[in-house]
């Protein structure tokens, strides 16, 4: 039993997949159940495009979507929210009420975008990974209206750096991390497995195991499964490969949602 919560259609900016041709490749990939989990970035800092959605629209197809493939997938309304220290009351009202499941995750970063390397302008590459730490740890501080935090180490993506060290390397991202960890255990939310972190290194999913492993050995129990694709070719890509690793570090569940609610399923 599988599921893949971390998936992208045209309501997407940097997505071309149609809702339909989503739900009809992971049915064909043997999934039970899936979110769609289009971006939604307020106060996104590259001009050139939007990650806005209109949610009256976009739940209104995800709902067409339900009728469409009832009895053959289960498909939740799901959001990935970009989370800013200074958007959070925004955040809050976009979110009202509506979904089934939110990834938190951290695109931009005091007003720094990472996909084009603002973010990282001025400093060394582990200044500028200690800087994103401290930027989410405040964040998970201060807010809790989210699921789970999505590609927790994304920064290890992006900077045009000749190596993508994992965090855990350095004595104060380690440091940074466990705090993150700590919080979001404390406030009974979870971290997302994001496969598509395997193009980095062929190695790891977003976050590294051994960022999971440290989660587990926290007392982490909520964990999503998501390839954050944005076509079909990818949905639920190294789905099996990652769980064996899950279940070899001690994970006995996967985590899916209902009205912002976890229910547990054995692994």
């Amino acid at each position: 039993m599988f599921f893949d919560y971390h998936l992208h259609s045209h309501f997407s900016a940097d997505s071309g997949m149609k809702m339909d041709d989503l739900c009809q490749a992971a049915i064909l990939k043997g999934l039970d159940e899936i979110a769609i989990t289009d971006h939604h970035d307020i106060d996104y800092q590259d001009n050139k495009i939007e990650f806005l959605i209109d949610k009256d629209k976009y739940l209104k197809e995800i709902e067409k979507m339900q009728k469409r493939y009832e009895g053959e997938l289960v498909i939740k309304k799901g959001i990935e929210m970009g989370i800013q220290s200074h958007i959070l009351q925004e955040c809050d009202n976009y979110l009202a009420n509506n979904f089934d499941f939110v990834i938190g995750s951290f695109h931009t970063v005091e007003k720094s975008d990472l996909y084009n390397g603002d973010f990282f302008e001025g400093y060394s590459q582990w200044e500028a990974y200690i800087k994103y730490l401290k930027a989410v740890l405040k964040v998970v501080k201060e807010y809790d209206n989210y699921n789970v935090i999505g590609h927790l180490d994304i920064i290890r993506r992006y900077g045009n750096f000749e190596k993508q060290p994992d965090l855990m390397e350095n004595n104060e991202a380690a440091g940074l991390i466990k705090e993150i960890l700590r919080m979001i255990i404390k406030k009974e939310r979870g971290l997302e497995v994001n496969t598509s972190g395997y193009r980095i290194d062929g190695k790891n999913p977003l976050p590294s195991f051994d960022i999971l492993k440290l989660y587990y050995k926290q007392g982490g129990k909520i964990l999503t499964i998501g390839s954050d694709s944005h076509k079909t070719a990818t949905i639920a890509q190294k789905f099996d490969f990652t769980v064996s690793k899950l279940k070899k570090i001690g994970f006995k569940y996967l985590t899916t949602f209902k009205n912002m609610k976890p229910k547990f399923h054995k692994i």
